[in-house]
């Protein structure tokens, strides 16, 4: 039992450090609210540069690739405050952004 125990902690201990190429919390922010605006639009056809879509445009914007992307969102994911405010941030931007265009009328 207390090899195990051992071994539970020593996992946590090693997934709780942050990624070497982590992505700031404020470019983090950015990049899901551009996948998010991304995603919502998704009904239309969107075939931009020789029918590259989707996450690989913000992904090259922002340059970076899918890896450091999902290693980020995996280590804010386990810092729970860290990651309510970023998706809270991005949240805000949403709405913002719905309040701008009901306000052009």
């Amino acid at each position: 039992m207390k090899k195990y125990l051992i071994i539970f902690i020593f996992i946590i201990g090693c997934s709780s450090n942050a990624p070497e190429d982590l992505i700031s919390e404020e470019k983090m922010e950015s990049i899901i609210f551009d996948i998010m605006i991304l995603n919502a639009s998704s009904g239309y056809d969107l075939k931009i540069d020789n029918d590259m879509i989707s996450d690989e445009l913000i992904f090259r914007k922002y340059d970076i690739d899918s890896a450091q992307f999902y290693n980020s969102e995996l280590y804010y994911s386990r810092n729970p405050k860290i990651h309510f405010n970023i998706y809270s941030n991005v949240k805000r931007r949403i709405q913002k952004s719905i309040d701008s265009i009901k306000s052009i009328k």
